[in-house]
């Protein structure tokens, strides 16, 4: 088998979960990615899709596990599923958070979250080797893997990625306000392009049509005809539309993208992301 990048989706939706039949062909599980580089596994943000990972990798192996998890800002939506994470509640397995730094550290944010007046075991009782790292310089290695970061237009802090490994590339913009005109670089747009420039897949925060959108300027999140936009601008090859709202249904996403594609430029393809959905960028 080629050595290359596997990305998998294992939540989509944002905001809160969404379950029910309506929702179930995209998924209603919160923001959480799986990518998988030669034998490094990196998770991006801990929403509840990262139980659905967990339990399916307990499945898959019984070994000791280094899992490398980096959080794009601490809304309950990216954070809710890591109390429910099997692997911090197994010995011998190494998980390593990775976040921002604003008024408080990644690692209280986390303790905060598991007090017991929420959850009945507390981050220092975990049995998992677990550590935070408190990024400062891009780009970063894990591994064999080069990971860098920026600042997204977001309330609070919040940070896009994009990995690289053996010529493939992968950028996670979520959450992310698009502002409509790229020449308003005060409003992130070379920013964001200096993450996605190129990329062959990129997972971008698209939760908005964009009549939604004008209801909804300074929410923090984007219209998926502006991010279209963006991702032409930077020759994206692949846009996986993120982050569904909860009140969106799996037709009317589907709408969205369909019409989102009549504004594709190519080589852009626009795609919605699906929980279970999984990419295989072959090295180069």
């Amino acid at each position: 088998m080629n050595d290359g990048m596997t990305v998998r989706f294992w939540g989509v939706r944002g905001s809160i979960c969404a379950p029910g039949k309506k929702f179930s062909k995209m998924g209603g599980n919160t923001s959480c990615v799986e990518v998988r580089c030669g034998n490094t596994i990196i998770i991006i943000d801990a929403g509840t899709g990262i139980r659905l990972f967990g339990d399916d990798l307990l499945k898959k192996t019984s070994e000791p596990q280094n899992i490398h998890i980096l959080i794009s800002h601490t809304h309950w939506d990216h954070i809710q599923g890591f109390p429910f994470f099997e692997l911090s509640y197994r010995k011998g397995h190494n998980i390593t958070l990775y976040g921002g730094h604003s008024v408080s550290t990644l690692e209280r944010l986390i303790m905060g979250q598991m007090d017991k007046e929420y959850v009945p075991v507390t981050l220092p009782e975990l049995s998992a080797n677990v550590k935070f790292v408190h990024l400062k310089k891009t780009p970063f290695m894990i591994d064999d893997v080069s990971v860098d970061f920026t600042h997204l237009l977001h309330p609070g802090l919040a940070l896009g990625y994009r990995l690289e490994y053996k010529g493939r590339s992968f950028a996670y913009v979520a959450d992310n306000e698009v502002i409509s005109d790229p020449s308003m670089e005060h409003f992130n747009w070379k920013n964001l392009g200096s993450l996605i420039h190129d990329a062959d897949v990129v997972a971008a925060d698209c939760q908005f049509t964009a009549g939604e959108y004008t209801k909804k300027v300074g929410w923090g999140h984007s219209s998926i005809d502006n991010v279209v936009e963006l991702c032409n601008e930077y020759k994206v090859k692949k846009l996986l539309a993120f982050h569904h709202d909860p009140h969106h249904e799996d037709s009317f996403v589907k709408s969205m993208v369909k019409d989102a594609r009549k504004k594709a430029v190519k080589p852009l393809e626009v795609f919605p992301a699906r929980e279970g959905d999984e990419y295989f960028l072959p090295a180069r």
